[in-house]
């Protein structure tokens, strides 16, 4: 009686093991994880088993590793067709976020490395390895490692990985070994093979930690252990037991077992198709015999006496010739080749466009791959950076929505950023004042925000909400114009405003408006009039100005006023609240470049004057004090505006509108980094800055934003 076994697949034994700083963990994840298939995997990774490994340098956290691994299971688990496409997909989806990751911090924060992924599928065992990265698989007394040849370049390091793929069977005793290459390095081959034949797994990674020396590392430890006894049917032998092979002598590598091909349907016999043949010849032998009794008889009665019968036809009526219709016949003639004209054009263009396309994207990925290979040499990387985003943004225009030109555009743009400086800021717009035909002006004191027209001839106050991310007002209060009365007299051209603090004989703080012929308008928002209305003074400097004041400043109490006309930076000591004494000579002797040209002022104890052709002089008591601007991207040909907090660090924050962005600039003038943001910065006009709340605020293009600074 024949007899049958089910033939059952080896159990599984897996052991994962950390050590850093001398410290054991015996729970690796997520740095290293084996991961069965999850319910819905794509079609064809179903009954697979996943085995990760990563291995980074760098300070990386648990919460990289944990998004690494993140992305190449779900990349996998959610990649059709196979298993080493998947793979490769898998790795490519790690490489680009840790590249990204990457070009968003410092270089201190950046980390590389390497990772091994191994697919089990049935007895098939798939092995992918990207960067530095080891992997060994124990068949019998044979180790095989991988990889074969040198290390590969580590991940993360540009947006393509290098790959090596693997390919080996595994049976019934058979173990896999996925490490750090720290650990080989310092076991060596010989310490791995003489721990990996151990029976248990976790004998395997007790011998693997005392194999270490100083080394941290992380293992991951696969055994494909007997199965349990099978069930069997009636009267089947039961199966000899599982044992493992003699380790007297070394046995050659086992060769990949020959997969089984399903046993074909018997076909008909020799007789059965003897039978058919001979049953086709008969047939055509009676259909040659009905042709050839047909013909002759056919003969014979042409043979006969008598005349021959024609055959009988039946008449038809003959049918009349249709109309020609010219006009008809000459708008098809004309309509064919202009359809086909139309249609061999739409080709071309569709074809064309999908070439220029395809065209544009292979020179931006030359060009990232060149700019990758300059490597930290600024000077060679650039233009490839820049070349690439050209050809990744002329691509992005030819499909908007197509992620690799997208995702191409983002990284060049963010390589360029990172050799810049340049951090991207979302600004909220709080308010829209309209275009002006000159610069507006603005003035932060905590919540209240001040925005001055010079040419509207308006002073306008918005408060800012609890949250930062808009104003409580529904109109803008507009407190003070051109024109209006206070007192017996009114108010004339308003030239620039500052608010200042209290200090000195000045006993409270508040908001100075300049107008042109030296009056000043003084506004505490602490203080109101009858009836809610604004409470608003009116005085006199000592001595206006010569001519036409081109920016004020405050500090300490102090009014400062830079006249142009005069070469002079005019120096006002407070009397309680207003000005009435002649002012001081800020600069005893002519300052280094006459002020005919400055363009704005800012004071933080230093004062900073900004000229119309960029230039940026820094003075103290007078005397000029070391300021060069150095390290800028770029230049700063059109500035429009500066500032400065008394209360921060020091930093000088100028509008550069002419490139679209905001510039800090040490207390020294090296250049610290560049703010953009897109759209917000194209019309700059004025900017002030919180650095206690972390806040920028920028009129722009007659729109006031809010950007949060990191």
């Amino acid at each position: 009686m024949e007899s049958a076994t089910r033939n059952p697949q080896p159990a599984i034994s897996i052991g994962t093991l950390r050590v850093t700083g001398g410290t054991r963990l015996e729970d690796a994840a997520p740095f290293a994880t084996a991961l069965a298939s999850p319910p819905r995997a794509a079609r064809g990774r179903e009954g697979e088993r996943l085995f990760i490994l990563l291995d980074l340098t760098g300070p990386a956290s648990p919460h990289l590793y944990r998004e690494l691994r993140e992305v190449v299971a779900q990349t996998y688990w959610s990649t059709g067709g196979s298993i080493t496409a998947a793979l490769r997909q898998a790795a490519a989806a790690a490489n680009r976020y840790l590249f990204r990751t990457n070009l968003h911090s410092d270089p201190s924060g950046r980390c590389y490395g390497g990772l091994t992924c191994a697919v089990l599928h049935g007895d098939d065992l798939f092995i992918l390895q990207a960067g530095p990265a080891w992997a060994c698989v124990l068949h019998g007394e044979h180790i095989e490692h991988f990889p074969r040849d040198g290390d590969l370049p580590h991940l993360g390091m540009g947006p393509l990985a290098d790959v090596r793929l693997h390919h080996t069977f595994v049976a019934t005793g058979d173990t896999l070994l996925l490490a750090s290459p720290a650990l080989v390095q310092e076991a060596g081959d010989a310490g791995i093979a003489r721990v990996l034949p151990r029976a248990e797994v976790q004998e395997v990674l007790d011998g693997l930690e005392q194999i270490r020396g100083e080394a941290d590392f992380t293992a991951l430890v696969v055994r494909w252990a007997p199965p349990e006894e099978a069930p069997m049917v009636p009267e089947a032998p039961a199966p000899p037991p599982l044992r493992r092979p003699r380790r007297e002598r070394p046995q050659p590598r086992p060769k990949p077992r020959p997969r089984p091909r399903p046993a074909r349907e018997p076909g008909p016999g020799l007789g059965e198709r003897m039978g058919k043949a001979v049953r086709y010849i008969g047939r055509g032998i009676a259909a040659l015999g009905v042709w050839l009794v047909g013909g002759v008889s056919a003969l014979f009665r042409r043979m006969l006496p008598g005349p021959e019968r024609k055959a009988r036809r039946r008449a038809r009526p003959p049918r009349p010739i249709p109309e020609e219709n010219r006009t008809v016949m000459m708008t098809i003639a004309i309509g064919i080749p202009i359809v086909l004209a139309i249609i061999v054009a739409l080709a071309y263009l569709w074809f064309g466009a999908d070439a220029r396309f395809h065209s544009v994207i292979n020179q931006a990925e030359e060009e990232i791959a060149l700019a990758q290979a300059a490597g930290s040499i600024l000077e060679e990387a650039r233009p490839h950076w820049e070349a690439a985003l050209e050809h990744a943004t002329a691509a992005a225009a030819l499909r908007p929505n197509d992620p690799a030109a997208t995702a191409l555009q983002a990284q060049a743009q963010a390589a360029l950023d990172l050799l810049d400086s340049v951090i991207r800021l979302t600004p909220v717009q709080l308010w829209d004042f309209g275009r002006g035909t000159v610069p507006r002006q603005l003035v932060v004191h905590g919540q209240m925000l001040f925005v001055l027209d010079p040419a509207g001839g308006w002073v306008a106050q918005l408060t800012l909400n609890p949250a930062g991310d808009g104003v409580i007002e529904e109109e803008a209060e507009i407190i003070v114009k051109t024109g209006q009365r206070i007192g017996e007299r009114k108010v004339g051209d308003l030239v620039d405003f500052i608010w200042v603090d209290s200090g000195g004989e000045r006993q409270t703080s508040g908001l100075l408006i300049l107008e042109e012929d030296g009056a000043l308008v003084g506004y505490d928002p602490a203080w109101g009039g009858e009836g809610g209305t604004t409470q608003l003074t009116h005085s006199f400097l000592g001595t206006p100005p010569s001519g036409t004041p081109r920016a004020v400043g405050s500090f300490e109490g102090r009014f400062y006023v830079l006249d142009a006309t005069a070469d002079q930076i005019w120096r006002y000591e407070p009397r309680s609240d207003t000005y009435p004494d002649p002012p001081d000579r800020y600069f005893v002797t002519p300052p280094p470049r006459p002020l005919a040209t400055a363009l704005d002022m800012a004071i933080d104890g230093n004062i900073y004057v900004l000229y119309t052709d960029g230039m940026i002089f820094k003075f103290l008591g007078g005397e000029r004090q070391p300021f060069e601007v150095q390290g800028l991207p770029g230049d700063l040909g059109q500035a429009i505006a500066l500032a400065v907090d008394p209360d921060g660090s020091g930093a000088v924050y100028v509008a550069d509108r002419g490139n679209r962005r905001v510039i800090v600039l040490g207390p020294d003038g090296i250049f610290q980094t560049q703010f953009r943001a897109e759209g917000a910065f194209d019309g700059l006009e004025a900017l002030a800055v919180d650095e206690v709340a972390r806040r920028l605020y920028v009129v722009s293009a007659g729109r006031l934003y809010l950007a949060p600074l990191p």
